[in-house]
């Protein structure tokens, strides 16, 4: 069947009932607190702005100068972050949707291995792919990359790079900042290179996020080669990493994807059309939480290029480097898929 041009597809028993009962009540006990934490006060707004209008628009003025005022005084996402280790491994949501979803790293140990024959701190720059509908893996492994990657993270710890709006917003700032994320401008993370930190980032962004297609595989990597001249310059060797698992977390839609497309191209604005299973966990959807699908994030061999000065490097250069980087990322699919059940399955570069 044409899962691509298929609209929501929902499996053939309830969502619900297919959930083992541990995990009914992960998927219960994380939407409740979604509902408390964001649904809440969202609806109190929206109730004090319908009985007092002017005071709740006053109010709302204030807090949000007052919120302004905060994020300006510390821009920390724009230096070197604020990551909280102990945060990021045992906050209790996380440890349970790990649970939930069994995520797991896999070749981490050959990876840091060859990655401190390079060099005595192991500085890196790990390529994750696919985005997937909300990259939900993201958050979920930073808390365990300080034991996958220790003696790396010891020396050269990592900073993902997050889209600058993530910092914005009241909540999603504090778990960006706590989870090591920074700003994805190049400043920053050339800044952060060299600093002597590590960088992850999911290449494909806003684009891979709504070209996700549930049941294939496909990563937007053509025209994202900024990784790369970033590598070639700071003579830094480059890991890719695949998460299987993670194009069939949700159900997708191709409705209104001609739309949803020019809005993230013009206005880098990503709408994803989806649905998973009974509850909340990204977005306020009733069926917007995540299928029980084993999430496995494979470290593929380190791609180690020679460094070129930034004012002699070229296009050439730049486009020979990305495209061992594609056949590598292409090759390490092949290597693996089977492994954990993707046999079938054929990886699509756009």
């Amino acid at each position: 069947k044409d899962i691509a041009r298929s609209d929501f597809r929902h499996p053939p028993r309830s969502r619900w009932s297919a959930m083992p009962g541990p995990h009914r009540h992960t998927a219960l006990i994380i939407s409740l607190n979604y509902v408390w934490t964001v649904l809440l006060p969202a609806v109190l707004a929206v109730a004090a702005f319908a009985l007092a209008p002017r005071l709740a628009l006053a109010c709302t003025g204030i807090a949000l100068c007052l919120w302004a005022a905060y994020i300006r005084k510390d821009p920390v996402e724009y230096k070197l972050g604020r990551p909280d280790p102990a945060f990021s491994r045992r906050y209790w949501a996380f440890e349970w949707m790990r649970e939930y979803l069994s995520l797991k790293l896999h070749y981490a140990e050959a990876c840091q291995s060859k990655l401190l024959q390079h060099s005595k701190t192991g500085q890196a720059i790990f390529a994750f792919f696919p985005h997937g509908v909300n990259s939900d893996f993201r958050m979920l492994m930073d808390g365990l990359m300080y034991d996958a990657f220790a003696t790396v993270y010891e020396r050269a710890p990592a900073r993902t790079l997050a889209a600058s709006i993530l910092f914005k917003l009241p909540c999603v700032r504090q778990f960006s900042l706590s989870t090591a994320c920074v700003d994805a401008g190049r400043e920053t993370a050339t800044h952060c290179l060299k600093s002597g930190l590590s960088l992850m980032l999911c290449p494909g962004g806003q684009d891979e996020q709504i070209e996700t297609i549930y049941g294939r595989e496909r990563v937007f990597l053509r025209k994202r080669a900024g990784f790369i001249r970033l590598a070639l310059i700071h003579g830094i060797p480059v890991v890719p990493s695949y998460c299987f698992g993670s194009s069939d977390l949700y159900f997708t839609s191709r409705a209104l994807h001609g739309i949803r497309r020019w809005l993230v191209r013009n206005l880098r604005i990503a709408v994803p059309l989806y649905s998973g299973g009974l509850g909340m966990y990204m977005y306020p959807t009733p069926v917007g939480f995540p299928l029980q699908v084993s999430q496995n994030i494979v470290f593929g061999e380190p791609l180690f290029f020679e460094q070129v000065p930034e004012k002699d490097i070229t296009q050439e250069q730049i486009d020979a480097a990305h495209q061992t980087f594609i056949d590598a990322l292409v090759a390490l699919f092949d290597q693996r898929k089977a492994e954990f059940g993707y046999g079938d399955r054929t990886l699509e570069v756009l």
